[in-house]
């Protein structure tokens, strides 16, 4: 509907729409003067209509008073004057989440992109400094010294009496394998070593003899590092396995912390130059690889140094500080 003259005048309002205004075009008369406005951002745009129509008369402004605010009684509605523009702090602290909301975002997808390609590393590497920190806690804790009566112990040590007790383990040899090589391992390595006339003592993580309830990690850590040795079966299967490198890694790191040789490498099967890890190509250049043979001649000269590794003392080798 539209309407040429608009009165509003003596009664109680307190702010009065300017939009009511501009969409009369043909409105030509005004009258709401007598109110009890309030003069606040509200009533800016009413003021600035007032200010800027030509085309509507309007009856003597002094009749458009404010009300309030107190500072503001008795002002014409036209004289009132107020910053209703955003606060520049107000702006700023935006602008602020803004910017910050979205580095956010960017970042954890760039965090997510990067983690997704190098999971594995970064896994590694934390695993590592956990490790680094567990480690020296497992040499020293004597809660389970028990498990190895003096007897034993006299067997263990009785040929490394020269060592430093920090090289005293419950067992001769931690194995590291990949399930594939499980029968070797059942019918040749636990039955010449371990059941033979030496009655070596291994420690293998899927046999149980790590406590029960510890983490893969845990378990990993705790067989090195309570084992005078690791020997680690090497295969093509091995070399495909995150958790077979892990090990590996591990063993390399206590070479480096006990600054000794306490690796022993067996390789079983063939394994294709383009699966050897840089890790294994570094050891190698410091390490004899005992590769398992098919003839039985070979065979009783693989484990006669195979025992002899493992009677041998993990002596201190600084070219191990390098690999």
């Amino acid at each position: 509907m539209i309407y040429k003259h608009f009165i509003v005048s003596v009664n109680t309002l307190t702010t009065l729409p300017a939009f009511l205004m501009k969409t009369q075009y043909n409105l030509q008369y005004v009258d709401f003067g007598n109110n009890s406005f309030n003069c606040t951002c509200e009533m800016k745009a009413l003021q600035d209509w007032i200010l800027s129509d030509q085309r509507t008369y309007i009856n003597p402004q002094l009749m458009y008073v404010c009300k309030s605010p107190t500072v503001y009684n008795g002002l014409g509605i036209t004289r009132f004057r107020l910053d209703c523009t955003p606060h520049h702090g107000t702006l700023h602290l935006a602008y602020i989440l803004i910017i910050s909301f979205s580095g956010l975002i960017v970042m954890s997808i760039i965090i997510g992109i990067i983690y997704r390609k190098y999971r594995w590393h970064i896994r590694y590497k934390l695993w590592v400094l956990l490790y680094q920190r567990r480690y020296q806690r497992y040499i020293d804790n004597d809660d389970d010294a028990d498990i190895m009566n003096s007897d034993d112990e006299d067997d263990v040590d009785a040929d490394h009496r020269y060592e430093a007790p920090i090289m005293r383990r419950r067992y001769h040899a931690y194995v590291a394998y990949h399930r594939e090589s499980q029968a070797w391992i059942d019918d040749q390595l636990i039955r010449v070593i371990e059941d033979g006339q030496e009655q070596f003592r291994l420690c293998l993580k899927e046999r149980g003899d790590i406590p029960a309830g510890h983490y893969i990690l845990n378990a990993i850590c705790h067989g090195i590092s309570k084992s005078r040795k690791t020997i680690a079966v090497l295969s093509e299967n091995f070399m495909d396995d995150g958790w077979c490198h892990y090990q590996l890694h591990f063993a390399r790191m206590r070479m480096v912390m006990d600054n000794a040789d306490v690796l022993i490498l067996v390789q079983i099967g063939e394994i294709p130059d383009c699966k050897k890890t840089l890790l294994l190509r570094q050891l190698l250049c410091y390490k004899e690889v005992l590769k398992w043979p098919e003839d039985l001649i070979g065979q009783e000269l693989f484990w006669n140094q195979l025992r002899m590794e493992l009677r041998k003392p993990a002596r201190v080798d600084r070219r191990f500080e390098q690999v």
